[in-house]
């Protein structure tokens, strides 16, 4: 029996930048409230013949999260505590061949915090995932455990996902660290944007070598992670990495420079504003000076009163 499942591991609602004066927010972890797990359609071709119990799914799912240690306990002893609730849907498939035959399922994962603004959008989930398991058409397989199986299967892994990208905004820095170079790349991009958004200055060195990376998306993220962290070194380490007739890579550092600022990120987008051999980008470096320049001025107004 195969089992092969793809999930879409990018949370669907992302998380906003903080501002340098306000830092990051205060992490509260929900409360675990209602885990729903409920089938949008029997096999298409066969729904007379298939039942799947939804009950042990509940209880797997419920007892994966709160083995986790992730939730503030469970929802009627919550308090004020802002509570996490789990939904599940997914829909069935079997096509039989001469030879084998595929039992599939389409698994949906939501995950969404209530009151809307009472948890850090990282808590929140939308993902869905694919999985199949084939066998020999006409050996003596009970359908239903069949199903009931790949579908348990499939919740369980997309929950296990969850839980690790959870553990990078909840873990200390030393695990946090690890999950951000590991072999898997979309728990490095959520490990790396953690440690942005939680200001982890201790991985800053490991965020300034990634803006070499080969990796665009690991490049971006490490960026994005030190603007968050207002690590000035950055802008250095964009001028000794990034071509300047790489005009696409351009457009996206002239306005995380802006924001980090500094006497480096002054004469950086002052050199390109008049030098660079494209028009708009001379443009846009000219654009984004006078913005580094009107937030500075606002600052040392802001610091006289």
């Amino acid at each position: 029996m195969l089992l092969v499942a793809a999930a879409t591991l990018a949370a669907c609602t992302r998380r906003k930048p903080t501002s340098a004066a306000a830092g990051p927010p205060p992490d509260v972890a929900p409360a675990l409230g209602l885990v729903a797990i409920e089938p949008l359609s029997a096999d298409v071709a066969h729904p007379e013949t298939l039942h799947l119990d939804v009950q042990p799914l509940v209880a797997e799912a419920r007892g994966q999260l709160r083995a986790a240690g992730l939730f503030a306990g469970m929802a009627p002893d919550a308090g004020t505590v802002p509570v996490a609730r789990v939904r599940v849907e997914f829909s069935l498939e079997e096509v039989v061949t001469e030879k084998k035959t595929a039992a599939r399922a389409a698994t949906r994962l939501r995950i969404d915090t209530r009151p809307a603004d009472g948890a850090a959008v990282h808590w929140n989930e939308d993902v869905q995932a694919a999985s199949e398991t084939v066998f020999e058409t006409g050996s003596p397989v009970n359908r239903n455990a069949v199903f009931q199986k790949l579908v348990s299967r499939t919740i369980h892994d997309l929950l296990a996902a969850y839980v690790v990208r959870q553990k990078a905004w909840t873990g200390q820095a030393p695990a946090v660290h690890l999950m951000a170079t590991d072999d898997a790349r979309e728990t490095r991009l959520e490990a790396i944007r953690a440690i942005g958004a939680r200001r982890i200055e201790s991985e800053a060195p490991m965020l300034l070598r990634l803006l070499s990376d080969d990796d665009e998306d690991l490049r971006d993220a490490a960026l994005g992670a030190l603007v968050e962290m207002r690590d000035r070194r950055a802008v250095n380490e964009l001028g000794k990495s990034r071509s300047l007739r790489d005009v696409r890579e351009m457009r996206k550092i002239l306005d995380a420079i802006a924001t980090l600022g500094g006497d480096d990120a002054v004469a950086y987008l002052s050199f390109v504003a008049d030098a660079h051999e494209d028009e708009e980008i001379r443009k846009m470096a000219k654009e984004a000076g006078v913005r580094l320049q009107r937030r500075a001025d606002a600052e040392k107004a802001a610091a006289g009163k």
